[in-house]
């Protein structure tokens, strides 16, 4: 027989546990109606809008590709 240590132990049932949890919400959704429930409905993600930083590190690669003639 392996000896396994507390630790070994511990992980591997939370292992289970999580596995267990998850098929458990898995089959709760597959009975719920989600209109049905209020504030489900998943917020819509704002549009990326880069930074000044970003904008002159990407002008500043482009440039770099030119040169190098990667880019074009």
């Amino acid at each position: 027989m392996t000896n396994r240590s507390r630790a070994w132990r511990r992980r591997k049932a939370r292992l289970i546990l999580g596995k267990i949890q998850g098929t458990k919400d898995w089959i709760i959704n597959q009975f719920e109606d989600s209109k049905t429930k209020p504030g489900v409905a998943v917020k819509p993600r704002k549009a990326f809008k880069a930074k000044k930083a970003q904008d002159l590190r990407r002008a500043w690669q482009l440039n770099e590709d030119l040169v190098d003639g990667i880019a074009g």
